[in-house]
């Protein structure tokens, strides 16, 4: 057979395997990917408003926020093509990550064929397809899976940019070089870490390859500082380095001579790769690290073999952009590394393939081809097994945990999707842990789709909304049970438990009817009638703009040292755009109910501040009823306590005032006081 004829067969069958490797990948990132993970995270909920403000806009939503840090251009505008392929809901966004997930192994077999030969090229590529780690970024949906392409395809043309001799200048590798790694910028805040690489490749060119500088460098420090130009808008944000500078705590440390905390996470962070993997249940299997112990070996192999041939620009840059994308999580520790390190996933899960293919050259030059092609079989069945274990652990073990299906939210995913095919329409109550947006709320917009519900938020150990209505669901998870007050009072009548798994955390939900008119009428007897102001007493209803105050339960008249006052106070919804005008930066309206406890001096000795019926979804004519607890120092002295209660903006800090014929007077009323008595 000639040598043409060897090339073109050796060529088909990679071709074949690499086609092998896509399908696998592809059904490793797209089995169930509706229900695993199963459910959506309040950061998935928060990436998808961003993404649908696109959608819906064209325009990026101007809110600014920490949740997710999904106000990423690049995903927002990305993502809104895979909603106006898949809808607004979360499927869109999680099409939008596996593709992102298929496009960072395609990357990785170009960057490792071009540098390292097809071997490494299908290696590594095999491993992207196949690792836990990998598979898992490529299933959420985050701004954490923009990244790793973006950074892996701009060291793959940067590669095929200054990988000749002579010859025509591949100008269009070096301009896709800077679209993708300025593009990388506007992604996620690991690549920056990463792109920190190609800074010290040119550094070790200067040093090490002049006369291969020689040939590049105007075109090398051209399009960095191109990068530069095109990003500066970008990074000269502050809000751009939010994720940085949350988690800049351990060299601040340092820098104050405290080494403990920023060595205790190096340390943590390389355990990642063999021994105890990232923690945190969201993205990873706790504890699960990158590498089997097979594996481990071979990645150390490839490790000492780059350190070895660092004279070789290929090896020596594969362990800077190692070395830097792991900076994050070498300053942040092994918690939430699957992230902050997710810039390095090609070359890492390239280096156990270079070690492979270097043992295999190695066997074949000492001991014989057939032992070379059987340890290359072995490798490929080790590939199989690591496939199986991933599918196993992913699918199985980490996504049918009922550790798993709490941290995304299942129940709430439940809910949404009862409402979604429920006949009744109007208006619904429905008690969740994280009733303000953008959370639970987030989650059910992602997830339902219906303009004939009208849905009341709140938190029923603490608050429950009444609407202007003789009939309405009342939906109740166990995860907020109804406050022992409101049981006693509200008549609800179950429709229906509807069960999730038995050992779910919260394994079902209930659903009442009830008549919400009927139920307020015994809240409005509450005994408290009048109050306070400007030691004038006026009687209820009191005008906060707003809201007005109704009615309210006095606390109890006496409490001791260390016990709690309790007290509930009823509120109508009068108008909601009287809280005052909402930031451009904000999601929507936020208040705060205070209940103050003070002395003869005017003088806080308790207090509480909360809200749980959120103002964001303040509806005019709705009416709702507020527990407030607030503790008594253990060491507050007998005497005589009044009690003041108040609302204000939570944007603005400002109290509502108190408001009498039209006159302002006051921007708070004295309550009932209580009494302390001695220990």
């Amino acid at each position: 057979m000639t040598e043409p004829s060897i090339a073109n067969r050796r060529s088909l069958i990679a071709t074949g395997l690499f086609v092998v490797i896509l399908l696998v990948a592809a059904f490793l990132r797209l089995y169930h990917i509706d229900t695993i993970p199963p459910g959506v995270t309040h950061d998935e909920a928060d990436t998808g408003y961003f993404i649908e403000a696109v959608y819906r806009t064209g325009a990026p939503s101007p809110v600014e926020t920490p949740y997710g840090y999904a106000y990423q251009p690049f995903t927002m505008y990305v993502g809104a093509l895979f909603m106006a392929l898949f809808g607004p809901n979360d499927l869109a966004v999680r099409m939008h990550t596996v593709s992102l997930g298929m496009a960072l192994l395609v990357f990785t077999y170009l960057w490792a064929r071009r540098s390292f030969g097809t071997a490494v090229g299908l290696g590594s590529a095999a491993l992207v397809a196949v690792s836990y780690w990998t598979v898992s970024m490529s299933r959420v949906a985050l701004n954490i899976s923009s990244a790793p392409p973006l950074v892996t395809g701009a060291v793959y043309f940067l590669w095929l940019a200054i990988d000749h001799a002579e010859g025509k200048r591949r100008w269009w590798a070096w301009g896709l070089f800077v679209l993708l790694l300025a593009t990388s910028f506007y992604a996620y805040e690991s690549a920056l870490a990463a792109s920190a690489s190609f800074g010290l490749l040119l550094i070790y060119l200067a040093i090490f390859h002049r006369p291969r500088l020689r040939r590049h460098a105007i075109w090398f420090i051209g399009a960095l500082l191109l990068v530069g130009l095109l990003t500066a808008p970008h990074l000269l944000d502050p809000s751009s380095w939010g994720r940085t500078n949350m988690l800049s705590g351990p060299i601040k440390e340092a820098a104050q001579g405290n080494l403990k905390p920023l060595l205790s996470n190096v340390a943590s962070t390389l355990g990642t790769f063999s021994f105890s993997g990232d923690s945190f249940l969201t993205y990873n299997l706790p504890g699960r690290p990158i590498f089997d112990p097979v594996t481990s070996l071979f990645f150390c192999g490839g490790v000492v073999l780059c350190i070895w041939r660092w004279r070789k620009p290929a090896y020596a840059f594969t362990l800077m952009w190692m070395a830097m994308g792991l900076v994050p999580s070498l300053i942040t520790g092994e918690w939430i590394s699957s992230s902050h390190s997710n810039a390095a996933q090609s070359p890492i899960l390239a280096l156990p393939a270079l070690c492979a293919v270097e043992v295999g050259r190695f066997i074949s030059k000492r001991i014989g081809q057939g032992w070379s092609r059987v340890f290359a079989t072995a490798c490929v069945v080790w590939l199989i097994v690591i496939a199986a274990f991933t599918s196993y652990d992913y699918l199985i073990r980490w996504g049918q945990s009922p550790d798993t299906r709490a941290a995304y939210f299942q129940n709430v995913v439940a809910i949404a999707d009862y409402l979604a095919d429920t006949e009744y329409s109007s208006a619904v109550m429905l008690s969740t842990p994280f009733p303000d947006v953008p959370l639970d709320p987030f989650i059910v917009d992602m997830r339902m789709r219906r303009d004939d519900l009208h849905l009341r938020w709140f938190d029923a150990r603490r608050a429950v909304v009444f609407p202007n209505s003789t009939r309405s669901l009342f939906i109740l998870p166990p995860n907020t049970p109804l406050d022992p007050y409101f049981a006693e009072q509200l008549d609800l009548q179950l429709v229906e438990r509807v069960h999730q798994r038995p050992d779910d955390i919260d394994p079902y939900f209930d659903v009442f009817e009830w008549n919400p008119s009927k139920a307020l009428s015994r809240f409005l007897e509450m005994p408290g009638r009048a109050a306070i102001v400007n030691g004038e007493s006026f009687n209820l209803p009191i005008d906060f703009g707003a809201v007005e105050l109704l009615a309210y339960a006095p606390p109890a008249p006496e409490v001791s040292p260390g016990e709690t006052v309790s007290l509930a106070t009823l509120w109508r919804v009068r108008d909601p755009n009287g809280l005052g005008p909402v930031p451009e930066t904000a999601y929507g309206r936020a208040a705060a109910l205070f209940v103050h406890v003070l002395d003869a001096d005017d003088t806080i000795v308790g207090q509480e501040d909360r809200l749980d019926a959120p103002a964001w979804n303040w509806r005019a004519g709705d009416t709702f009823v507020q527990l407030h607890r607030v503790q008594i120092p253990a060491d507050t002295p007998p005497g005589q306590y009044s009690v003041a209660v108040g609302i204000y903006n939570r944007h603005s800090r400002k109290r509502l005032p108190v408001v009498a014929d039209g006159v302002e007077v006051s921007d708070r009323v004295f309550l009932e006081p209580v009494r302390v008595t001695g220990k």
